[in-house]
């Protein structure tokens, strides 16, 4: 009973913030990717698109951090 109540109460709470619903599936499977599927090139490749990020963010201190 408390897991049915527990499952409508995320599923409520999840239509009224679609972006932070989505941001979590996008983190949860770029990690599975990363961890389980990613070959050595494809690792290379993240760790570089990686510090394009950073040194992006660092640039422009009025995003979000």
């Amino acid at each position: 009973m408390a897991k049915d109540a527990q499952r409508r109460a995320a599923d409520k709470w999840d239509a009224k913030h679609p972006e932070n619903k989505a941001h979590r599936r996008a983190k949860s499977e770029a990690k599975r990717f990363i961890l389980n599927r990613a070959s050595e090139d494809e690792l290379q490749q993240v760790e570089r698109w990686v510090k394009e990020r950073r040194a992006e963010r660092q640039t422009s201190p009025t995003e979000k951090q």
